[in-house]
This record gives structure tokens, sequence and C-alpha cells, in this order.
């Protein structure tokens, strides 16, 4: 983030913004040391499909848990008053939420030293939804709202990404966020 004068009219107005691009801070790499999550143990035949009823059931049981995790999502949507998707913007959060979930792990190697922030994940979830609202905007011929929401994908996607590189650099090395809380929290109170 950094803090810039206006332009125009109102000149010498201070405001907040996103880094551009070329003035964003060097990311930090995840650890090597950090495995790729483990894909499921299932036995296919030569032609791609499965090849028993186990291996059919843990991929039902992980589609299953996947189903779960977008309801617990929707439900928490809804206690923040966004009742139900507009069906004009439904086709496009499928892809929206799936573009968020690899968006967050690239970030957590890429940029966070092994960890994306949950700041960072949050603004990557407003920039897919924004996604799916100019995909949408694109598809019912609105242009200019299609284009306004492409920006706003990427001012978030920048705020993310920056917020992720900061928090990476000022955490200690070798130390996790739990055992950064669990050190704060059992360092002795100091008296006044």
């Amino acid at each position: 983030m950094a803090l810039r004068s206006g332009h125009g009219a109102g000149r010498g107005v201070p405001r907040i913004e996103v880094l551009p691009a070329g003035e964003q801070p060097v990311g930090v790499p995840a650890p090597a040391g950090i495995p790729a999550p483990a894909a499921p143990d299932v036995r296919r035949r030569a032609n791609g499909t499965l090849a028993d009823s186990a291996s059919a059931s843990k991929l039902g049981r992980i589609g299953g848990l996947t189903r779960a995790a977008r309801s617990r999502e929707l439900r928490a949507l809804q206690r923040l008053g966004l009742h139900e998707t507009p069906a004009a913007l439904a086709p496009y959060m499928d892809a929206a939420f799936e573009f968020a979930q690899h968006e967050v792990a690239r970030l957590a190697s890429d940029c966070g030293g092994g960890i994306c922030p949950s700041n960072a994940a949050a603004l990557v979830q407003a920039a897919a939804r924004a996604m799916a609202g100019s995909c949408a905007a694109y598809a019912a011929g609105d242009l200019a709202l299609g284009a306004r929401l492409g920006a706003e994908i990427r001012s978030h996607l920048l705020g993310a990404r920056e917020l992720c590189v900061r928090e990476a650099t000022s955490r200690p090395s070798g130390e996790s966020p739990v055992e950064r809380i669990r050190r704060l929290m059992t360092r002795p109170k100091e008296t006044p």
C-alpha cells in the first residue's frame, strides 16, 4: 500500500493505493520442504476409468467434503446478508471459486513463504467474485461494467500479493503463525 497525492481538481488530497505491479515487493518463496497436497490413492484402468469400488468411494468422499465446504461457505455468506447467487452469476461462480483456491495456493507458494494469510485470501475471494461478475457482465453485453470489474480484480489481486509478501517478510523465520501466537500469549506481562 502506498500513500499517493491526488490528481486533477483534488490535487494534494492524499489517498491510499495498492502498489502497481512494477513497485510490488519481492515475494518470499515457500521453503522447499513443504509437501504438495496428497492426491487421493485411487486405482484406474488403462482407459482412465476407476478400477474398483474402493477408489470410487475415496473420490466420492472427497467430492462430499468439497460440497460440504461449499455449503458452509454459502451459509457464511447468507449470515452476511448475501442470500443466493443471482441466476446471471451462477454459471461463473464455480470457476471463480476454483480460481480463488489456486490463487491462494500460488500466493502461499510463490510469495508468502508457504502461507497465504486470511486477509490476503479474503482479497483473492473478492477478486474471484468480481471475476464472476465481470464474466457475467461481458456475457450480457455490458462492456463498461465488465471492464470496471476487471480493474477491481487487478486491484484485489495486487493487494493480496502485497499483503502476502509483507506478512511473510515480517514473520520471524522458521516460526509458524500458531507458534508466534503461542509465544506472544505466554510472554510475561510487563508491570507498570
